[in-house]
């Protein structure tokens, strides 16, 4: 059972914070078919599969979202009077930063970002879209409508997939997604294998939009893409203990799965995230130690790692130990037809939390080891 407990104050060493509901989100009893655990031994320490994760996601449906300025110190001076604002690459988040981002109903732009002549690379204020430079990750057919998104094929309220137990939904949906507004804020919760969907801006806040019940999956962990948020179009990634992913766009009560049955890892994802300014990559961290780059519009199918030819200019083995990241396959392959688009391991080691720095060149992977280590995501090393 999760408590989102609203007190009249809570006290934080940034300030003073005041909770104003109290939302309950019952974890839902195990599914008939699942296997009972029996006598667990809480001082075990035999590593068991992962079932249990809550992760709560907060969004706006407006799609502006006021970002601090970021300041950067021009290297060719030697004082700080160089000093002269950049772009946030988050700044503009309703804007993909190049043609990467385009694939499968993003829009075309220019070299750069829209704000690249208020500092540009010059002064380190551009940040490259990751994989940018490979024409093989490009959209196929030229510019694409940027108001009609892309949805999921499959419709979720009538799916008769195994993978799914049951979906319920409130009894007046489609009049409040009707009377949304521009400003309105939802929820979207995963707890066991119940993934949920909330509308803060309603009075009763506690009465679901949509509650979705997975069969054995357990959901552990989901992301919410802020770049194409809208008032008829929300994105959201779903990272399960079955190693399966689900992307899901609940306006129109659509999904689809990817990493289906593990066909290319089949170990549980522990975090997921979207990558920065993609409107269709995202990274889920699996807990054998893997990093794996999927698009969510692209097919599955079976993965073998590609080998030296899989990344040009490849480090040797050494460089390879040094930094713990072995690429099995990488965002330069021009073998991006199907998933995955990369594929990293860190040391075999099981990955608990994954997160993408402010300026969006690197990446922070805490590990079970108690490691923190930070990647250059976008050199791959």
């Amino acid at each position: 059972m999760v408590l989102l407990r609203a007190t009249e104050n809570l006290t934080s060493p940034a300030g003073t914070y005041v909770l104003r509901d109290e939302l309950l989100l019952a974890t839902p009893l195990p599914h008939p078919t699942e296997a009972p655990i029996q006598s667990p031994n809480p001082l075990a320490t035999t590593p068991v599969p992962q079932t249990a994760g809550t992760t709560l996601s907060v969004v706006s449906l407006n799609s502006r979202v006021p970002v601090p300025q970021l300041y950067t110190v021009n290297s060719s001076t030697s004082d700080n009077s160089g000093s002269i604002p950049v772009s946030d690459p988050l700044e503009s988040l309703s804007e993909p930063r190049s043609s990467i981002d385009t694939e499968g109903g993003g829009r075309v732009s220019g070299e750069g970002t829209s704000n690249s002549n208020n500092g540009g690379s010059r002064n380190g204020g551009y940040t490259p879209a990751f994989g940018e430079g490979n024409s093989s990750l490009r959209a196929v057919g030229g510019k694409k409508d940027t108001v009609k998104r892309i949805k999921p094929k499959n419709n979720i309220i009538k799916s008769n997939s195994s993978f799914i137990s049951r979906v319920v939904t409130h009894d007046t949906l489609n009049r409040r997604l009707a009377e949304r507004g521009p400003d309105d804020v939802f929820a979207f919760a995963n707890v066991s294998r119940a993934f949920q969907w909330l509308d803060l801006s309603s009075t009763s806040k506690h009465d679901h939009l949509t509650k979705i019940l997975f069969t054995r999956a357990h959901a552990l962990c989901h992301d919410v893409n802020v770049i194409t948020r809208s008032s008829n179009h929300i994105d959201v990634i779903i990272g399960f203990s079955t190693g399966d992913i689900m992307w899901y766009e609940p306006i129109s009560q659509k999904y689809a799965r990817l990493n289906k049955n593990g066909t290319i890892n089949p170990s549980a994802v522990s975090q997921i995230r979207w990558i920065p300014g993609s409107e269709n990559l995202f990274l889920a961290a699996h807990v054998d130690g893997s990093l794996v780059v999927y698009d969510k519009e692209k097919e599955d199918a079976s993965f073998s790692p590609e080998g030296n030819g899989a990344l040009p200019n490849r480090p040797s083995s050494s460089q390879i130990a040094e930094s713990s990241l072995h690429v099995s396959k990488s965002v330069n392959s021009k073998n991006q037809k199907f998933n995955p688009v990369a594929c990293w391991t860190l040391l075999k080691q099981p990955i608990n939390g994954i997160a993408f720095s402010p300026d969006s060149k690197h990446l922070a992977v805490v590990s079970e080891d108690g490691t923190l280590r930070i990647i250059d995501y976008l050199k791959e090393q």
